[in-house]
């Protein structure tokens, strides 16, 4: 018995042994500040610039300007109200049912949506520009319900640092309104 319990003690003492030789020949962890630090990546900025005209009178320009990094992510730009409209509990003649009415709502304004991705030959824009209003004329379907006008570009274009692209040129329809949208994008130092 005595040769039995030095045998399993013998044992115990290999095996602690061994865990204790792996432990020394684990590969070493890197230190936090040892890691070399990511690098943030660039700022640029986006200035849109949306003109208005009429044949060939200018009726107005306007610029908007945005930052945006080339991780991915989308940068926006939100301008205008929320209209609300009614789209549950209305009887077909315009009227609520007391109680019963349910309202979605829209965005109305400027819209903006940008994403940049960076190449050797430059940066590839994505861009959404949506911009609405609401009509002064009546809606046929109920006394409360508006008349949304809208006008959407959304495409890619290929930017230069410091030179405009023209993202966009279009009629509005059932106006005499034509809209260009151009953008240009700089280095944020």
């Amino acid at each position: 018995m005595n040769r039995t319990i030095g045998m399993m003690g013998m044992a115990l003492v290999l095996a602690c042994g061994s865990g204790q030789l792996l432990a020394q020949t684990e590969t070493k962890t890197d230190k936090a500040g040892d890691a070399a630090p990511e690098t943030a990546p660039k700022t640029y900025r986006l200035t849109y610039t949306i003109t208005h005209s009429e044949g060939a009178k200018q009726l107005g320009v306007q610029h908007f300007s945005l930052t945006v990094n080339s991780d991915n992510r989308n940068s926006k730009i939100k301008l205008g109200s929320r209209v609300p409209i009614a789209t549950g509990g209305v009887s077909e003649h315009g009227a609520a049912t007391p109680g019963q009415v349910q309202f979605q709502y829209v965005d109305v304004g400027l819209n903006i949506d940008a994403r940049v991705r960076e190449f050797s030959t430059g940066m590839l824009l994505f861009s959404k520009v949506e911009q609405s209003s609401l009509a002064n004329e009546p809606s046929g379907v109920g006394s409360s319900d508006p008349v949304i006008r809208q006008g959407t570009l959304e495409n890619s274009a290929l930017l230069t640092l410091g030179k405009p692209v023209m993202l966009g040129s279009v009629d509005m329809p059932g106006s005499p309104v034509h809209v260009d949208i151009e953008v240009v994008l700089e280095l944020v130092k």
